[in-house]
């Protein structure tokens, strides 16, 4: 699916560009062995610690406290802030828990994911529940984002 979504980008000459919490630099990996990647993958950053997210990317403490760092407010954030690191075509943010310890209840059990992209002025918001081993979730992560990049660009 990769490939595919990079391919589209490429046709397209579309650029894009992470900021990665749960996921830690696996949209930009995967996207990085695209034969593609040269033409569409500006770059990426991590900000899986809450810290990264408070100190390098200036996310209020107060919007982390209020909603949590693996929220759909918090991921809308980082897509903001990656628009000031990286001039692209496209922007995505990813948060959610890929394993136990994070913010999980019940309305939000491990495998939560948030994810946003942000496209020609627009702000398209996306939440799914992967289920499995942590590398299970990241392949069926990257598969939904990629399916939705595909969707935002064909409309």
């Amino acid at each position: 699916m990769t490939n595919k979504c990079a391919e589209l980008l490429a046709n397209k000459e579309l650029t894009i560009s992470f900021i990665e919490s749960a996921s830690a630099g696996y949209l930009s990996h995967r996207f990085s062995l695209s034969p593609y990647s040269g033409e569409v993958l500006v770059g990426g950053l991590v900000c899986y610690d809450v810290k990264v997210k408070e100190n390098v990317l200036n996310v209020p403490n107060q919007l982390i406290e209020d909603y949590t760092a693996e929220s759909l407010e918090v991921t809308q954030e980082l897509v903001r802030k990656a628009q000031s690191l990286f001039k692209s075509d496209l922007y995505v943010a990813c948060t959610g828990l890929l394993k136990r310890g994070g913010s999980e209840t019940k309305d939000k059990p491990v495998g939560t994911f948030f994810y946003c992209i942000f496209y020609k002025d627009q702000l398209y918001d996306f939440q799914c529940v992967c289920k499995g081993a942590p590398q299970k979730k990241l392949r069926s992560l990257n598969s939904k984002i990629c399916k939705s990049i595909i969707d935002v660009i064909r409309t």
